[in-house]
Order: structure tokens, then sequence, then C-alpha cells
């Protein structure tokens, strides 16, 4: 992971065109098209990174995750480094409103995990002559 420089709560971020989403039922898998690695959120997670689509604040993310039962802690911010320090977010020039999923009936801490290797090293080719062929 790489060193963001410091986040003010009113610099406006938004998620990176190339990274694509993939919905699920308690989160989402997240595809840096970049990189090739794949990114695991929980539900909490997804709704604050929805929130990056078109572009939001640290202050707006935090209202939002406190309408919907996060604790007053610093959760939500060591998440949003966290997805920063991945380099998923770049800076915006205005927050507008994206067409959001509901939030998740009960709040958690949001996480986000990073796959071991980028997808190129998860794929192998079929013509890999050190892998054994089927019979």
């Amino acid at each position: 992971m790489n060193h963001s420089p410091a986040l003010e709560k009113t610099d406006i971020l938004a998620l990176r065109a190339d990274v694509v989403a993939t919905v699920l039922e308690d989160g989402a898998v997240l595809l840096d098209l970049q990189t090739k690695y794949f990114y695991a959120l929980n539900g909490s997670a997804w709704s604050i990174l929805q929130r990056f689509e078109a572009g939001a604040t640290l202050a707006d993310v935090e209202a939002f995750a406190q309408r919907c039962g996060a604790p007053d802690d610093d959760s939500v911010a060591t998440f949003v480094a966290s997805v920063r320090a991945f380099e998923l977010l770049e800076p915006a020039d205005s927050a507008a409103e994206a067409e959001l999923m509901p939030p998740p009936a009960s709040w958690s801490v949001p996480t986000i995990e990073r796959q071991a290797e980028p997808l190129q090293r998860v794929l192998v080719s079929a013509f890999d002559p050190s892998i054994p062929l089927s019979e």
C-alpha cells in the first residue's frame, strides 16, 4: 500500500473509473482493472464506497455512516484511509448524488480485504506444461 497525503474532511474524492464492482448479498467485490487486484468489502464498506462513485467528502461519508448506526469513532476514516492507500480513490472536482443501494440493515465496522496475488498471477494458462492434464 502506498501512503497517501493527509485527507481533509472537505476533500472531494471519487472511486476511480477503472475500478469495477460486483454487488453481493453481504457486500461487494471490487476489481482494480489497472493492478488486477480483487478487494472484498462487507456491506458497510460497500455502502460507504457507493458514496464515492460520484464524488463525496470524508465528512459526507462519516455523516452517512452515523445516520446508519455507526459508532462515533474513527472506523470510517480508517476504512477510507485504507481505500486511499490501495489507490482506489482519486481527487474529484465536485460531488454528485449517485444512484445508491439501501444501506445495510445493521452497521458493522467497514472492512476491505485485498487478495494476496493480482489476477494475472492467479490465472493459469491451459497450455502450461507444468499443469497435469486431466484424463
